[in-house]
């Protein structure tokens, strides 16, 4: 089988935010969400770094009540950031509708391997570039207060690729997976409305795309060529602020498909398991 190698070329900018209001987002490490106006109330939450809160007023010193999803509280104002709010995006149907699949349970190919087919009894799959495949299905998670974008270029002649963004929680060490988008070979998408935070990437390459369900669980994975990899850079889309103002990270990765045995990447080959396991 030939060895599938990707050039990730990973470039960073700014997008100007246009002023409409102001986000407040928790600053320190760990704040104190309280029952009072200072430190003698009892704590009613904890809160982490870039956690978003709805400020209610300002009236009690170095105190304002907020809205943090369902409770109320107090909080130090020297514990928040203000940052200005774009306006709102409305929704890219890329980005929301994981499309329809058009399955071919007869079509018969050769994987390059052998000449038996082992997944000739799979389903073929024709995704679209910007979709979800369904057995990697996920709830996407959008920030339509953030005007950025991935841009996602795939130059490769014949091979697809699945991508993931993974955010990192340094609270917990939890990953979780925000977004997952098909590419087709040529193609360009753009990931938009990030939420802030900060990210890596898992990346599938390869041909024919085939689904199936084992043991009541859906099953995807390319068939041909298959090719896994973790980037080793950092995404970072919190938003910084710049002597024009509050500036949102933006990022063009390029795919790069060679079969010249070349690879001089920020990446390191992980096996398929360690690409469906976030």
């Amino acid at each position: 089988m030939k060895t599938i190698l990707a050039s990730v070329l990973l470039f960073f900018g700014f997008l100007q935010m246009n002023a409409q209001s102001e986000l407040y987002f928790v600053s320190s490490e760990t704040a104190f969400l309280r029952a009072g106006p200072g430190p003698k109330y009892i704590v009613v939450a904890e809160l982490s770094k870039s956690m978003q809160v709805t400020v209610i007023s300002d009236e009690f010193g170095d105190y304002w009540t907020v809205q943090y999803k369902t409770m109320n509280g107090f909080i130090k104002r020297d514990d928040l950031i203000a940052i200005v709010a774009p306006t709102p995006v409305a929704t890219n149907s890329d980005n929301d509708d994981y499309g329809d699949e058009d399955y071919d349970d007869d079509e018969d190919y050769d994987d390059g391997s052998n000449s038996d087919d082992k997944y000739e009894d799979w389903d073929t799959t024709e995704y679209e570039t910007g979709e979800t495949p369904d057995c990697l299905s996920i709830v996407p998670e959008f920030d339509y207060n953030m005007d950025n974008y991935l841009n996602i270029s795939n130059v490769g002649s014949d091979s697809e690729a699945v991508v993931k963004l993974i955010k990192i929680d340094n609270q917990n060490g939890e990953e979780i997976t925000y977004r997952i988008a098909f590419i087709k070979a040529g193609d360009i998408h753009e990931m938009k409305n990030i939420p802030g935070g900060k990210y890596y990437l898992k990346i599938a390459y390869g041909q024919e795309w085939k689904e199936t369900s084992i043991g009541g669980n859906c099953t995807g994975k390319f068939t041909v060529n298959p090719q896994y990899e973790k980037g080793d850079d950092i995404v970072d889309f919190y938003p910084v602020k710049g002597p024009k103002g509050t500036e949102l990270p933006v990022y063009e990765l390029t795919l790069d498909v060679e079969h010249n045995g070349n690879n001089n990447l920020s990446t390191d080959d992980i096996s398929e398991e360690e690409f469906n396991n976030d």
